[in-house]
């Protein structure tokens, strides 16, 4: 039976769980090993074994230097103990953020303390965004928003006593004045957003914090928008920060609310204002256009949103951040899930491209004006469900995911039976006698439908096989290839990536693509005034010379010859030709060539897709992919039947997270609508344009950071485009 392993990290011992790797164990137990991608993609969380053996569960030698591997580097993140006496040394200082020291603390009210950081650099972010505090003595790693806006070196969070909380508990009832912490960070996208409108802030509790710090720093920057802030706490007494918020009001440049509402407040209290729930008087404070800022405890977050959703606000004006607690929290590194487990139909769910996969094969068996109709249809029914069945936000939580890997291994014979039926399409026998058994089964003349596949016709054949090749063996395959662990899936993943004849997609887009993500680094990353057309042949061409490079490197690093069955590159090319050479035989030389044509148009589709998720985005390689580095969509039908792979902000966020785990940031910047309609539009330069290049922009003003605006600002100049270059110096307005 598996059993737990004692691992000595800088000879401090931790405890690994079985099924954790090295690196899950010592974040859950609070050593902070750097990490990024947490999917061996990134090499962030390299170590050294000086001790023992390790099990390392995907090949490294795609990041380690052949000088790391002699010397016993492996990655923290990918590599689980195979012995009991394994020793690791980690650099930990090399870990994001910056050292510090508590220089004061504040007791605020009976369960939240101010806690006053000296750090030993000043640390650049944004006034509403958080960071991870460590203390020295406990191994807790917890997040706390910034209680104010940069200053320095100086840093401040409101800080909570959670019942339980060992961090909160620690920092309450010990006068730490002069321990040392670790504050990583910045993180999260809560900040304030450019705009005229009215500003309604909500806090509950500690989440005062972040609302506090917005507010001052846009006093700072001369900010002119009336604001109401609703602050709810359970009694008067428990009001604090009276001082900060009545100089904000006597000081703000436009109309400034201040509306405290304690929900105990009793009746023989001498308390005159507001009371009951903070939430169930957004209603009467929202002025018409307000923008919604919220935190506070989920529940409260997630009722006031709906409040202001329910006022009229837009989805992408209302923003927030759930203060959750490990009370909330299920299992190690699932925040934020919800505590539901999914039901039939949350399995069933994923299995709608089978069934569109089935559809299409079926077409191509019947022939005629059937082959047409569904095509159209498939495009229909995108386009339309993503109109009109709205947003998929649930993210449940999964008690079998074995069943949810079987419905991607599904995909291999589904697209097979696919591309057959194309290639006996126009085949000029009957392949393996499968129209004669299928007659005899269905009574249908599918061979005499069949005779009629003039250009008219193959070009439908090849237009639906293509697409087909597009979402069930691209999509699929990407997901797969991502689990560079699991062989079986490995495998799997790459024959479904040798039917677009881009097995090399397995290496780039792994050890590449999530590296250099929306940097000008990444093939696959569309610069700002490219057109789709240019885009497909740009990506191609230079991802496969990104992998064909990456292969090589590696092969070198493991002192193997190039030019072997060691290439991952070379025998990926041999099973797609192996493919070519099945359909010639099954097919003659018209099938082997509507199966070249139908590839070739999956593969193109891939860079469309490739196009429209990254699209102008910009960040710099040394720091850290976010959320807002990917365009996002949440509708419902893409979401089902595209494996999750529209909530592509967490995809790049958290790489190792499996597709029915991946949830919708509401806050990440939107795609223009669902994936076929974006493709659609992007397959029209002229209106992608004019539709995008506003967002692109909206984009630079709403979620880039300082660093990312100069990016943009030089993106801009050499887009090529009107619409950018008229900001080629770019700097944001003060609203």
């Amino acid at each position: 039976m598996a059993r737990s392993r004692t691992v000595l990290i800088n000879d401090r011992p931790i405890d690994v769980a079985p099924g954790e790797t090295l690196l899950q164990s010592a974040h859950r137990q609070g050593v902070a090993i750097p990490s990024a991608c947490r999917v061996g993609a990134c090499a962030t969380c390299r170590c050294r074994v000086t001790r023992g053996r390790v099990r390392e569960l995907t090949e490294t030698a795609y990041l380690l230097s052949r000088e790391e591997i002699d010397a016993g580097t492996v990655l923290a993140c990918q590599s689980v103990p195979a012995t009991d006496d394994v020793a690791l040394e980690v650099d930990l200082e090399s870990a994001s953020g910056l050292p510090g020291v508590i220089e004061a603390r504040q007791q605020l009210t009976g369960d939240i303390v101010e806690l006053k950081v000296r750090l030993t650099a000043p640390l650049a972010f944004r006034a509403g965004q958080y960071a991870n505090l460590q203390v020295e003595g406990c191994d807790a790693v917890r997040s706390y928003s910034f209680a104010a806006p940069p200053a320095g070196e100086h840093v401040s969070f409101f800080v909570r006593k959670v019942p339980g909380g060992r961090l909160s508990g620690l920092l309450h009832d010990e006068d730490l004045v002069g321990r040392r912490v670790h504050v990583d960070g910045p993180r999260g996208d809560f900040w304030l957003r450019e705009g005229d409108s009215p500003l309604l802030c909500v806090a509950g509790g500690s989440g005062l914090a972040p609302v506090l710090a917005l507010l001052e720093d846009a006093l700072a920057r001369n900010v002119a928008r009336p604001v109401t802030l609703l602050f709810g706490v359970r009694r008067e007494r428990d009001l604090y920060a009276r001082a900060r918020i009545e100089e904000l009001r006597a000081r703000w440049p436009a109309p400034f609310t201040f509306v405290p509402v304690p929900s105990e407040a009793r009746d023989d209290d001498a308390w005159e204002g507001e009371r009951g729930l903070v939430t169930e008087h957004i209603a009467r404070f929202l002025a018409p256009g307000s923008h919604g800022y919220v935190c506070g405890s989920p529940g409260m977050v997630d009722a006031a949103a709906e409040a202001l959703r329910e006022g009229g606000v837009p989805a992408e004006h209302v923003h927030f951040d759930r203060f959750t607690t490990q009370a909330d929290v299920p299992a190690p590194d699932a925040a934020d899930r919800p505590a539901a487990w999914a039901g039939l139909l949350d399995y069933l769910k994923f299995f709608g491209l089978h069934a569109v996969g089935l559809m299409a094969a079926f077409a191509l068996f019947a022939g005629g004006g059937i082959r047409s109709g569904v095509l159209f249809g498939v495009i229909a029914f995108y386009v339309l469900a993503d109109g009109l069945l709205g947003d998929d936000t649930r993210a449940p939580r999964y008690r079998y995911p074995g069943v949810l890997t079987a419905q991607l291994w599904a995909a291999l014979p589904l697209l097979a039976l696919i591309v057959f039926a194309a290639v006996w399409s126009v085949a000029p026998g009957d392949s393996l006698g499968a129209g004669a058994w299928l007659e005899a089964l269905t009574g249908a003349d599918l061979r005499a439908a069949r005779g009629a596949t003039g250009p008219g016709a193959v070009a439908v054949i090849v237009v639906l096989t293509g697409l087909m090749i597009g979402m069930i063996g691209t999509i699929t395959g990407h997901e797969l290839t991502h689990r560079t662990w699991d062989p079986r899936s490995m495998v799997i993943g790459r024959w479904l990536l040798a039917f677009s004849f881009d097995t090399s997609f397995a290496i780039e887009h792994v050890y590449g693509h999530h590296r250099y993500v929306s940097t000008t680094k990444d093939p696959a990353t569309a610069p700002r005034g490219r057109n789709v057309y240019h885009h497909i042949l740009a990506s191609t061409w230079k991802g496969n010379r990104s992998a064909w490079r990456i292969e090589t490197e590696r092969l070198r690093k493991r002192r193997l010859p190039v030019w072997s069955g060691h290439n991952a590159v070379l025998r990926g090319q041999l099973m797609s030709l192996s493919l070519v050479a099945l359909a010639a035989a099954l097919g003659g030389a018209r099938g082997a060539l509507v199966f070249i044509a139908s590839g070739l148009w999956g593969k193109a589709l891939l860079e469309i897709v490739n196009y429209m998720e990254h699209y102008g985005l910009v960040r710099s390689p040394e720091r850290p992919v976010e959320p807002r580095h990917s365009w996002n969509t949440n509708r419902r039908s893409s979401s089902w039947t595209l494996f999750n792979l529209t909530r592509h902000s967490h995809h790049h966020a958290q790489g190792e997270v499996p597709y029915q785990d991946l949830r919708p940031f509401p806050n990440a910047p939107m795609m223009i609508g669902g994936y076929l309609t974006t493709i659609l539009i992007a397959m029209v330069p002229p209106l992608w344009h004019h539709l995008m290049t506003p967002k692109v922009l909206a984009w630079d003003r709403e979620h880039a950071t300082a660093e990312e605006r100069q990016l943009a600002a030089e993106a801009n100049a050499r887009s090529g485009r009107a619409g950018f270059r008229a900001l080629g110096s770019y700097a944001p307005r003060v609203s």
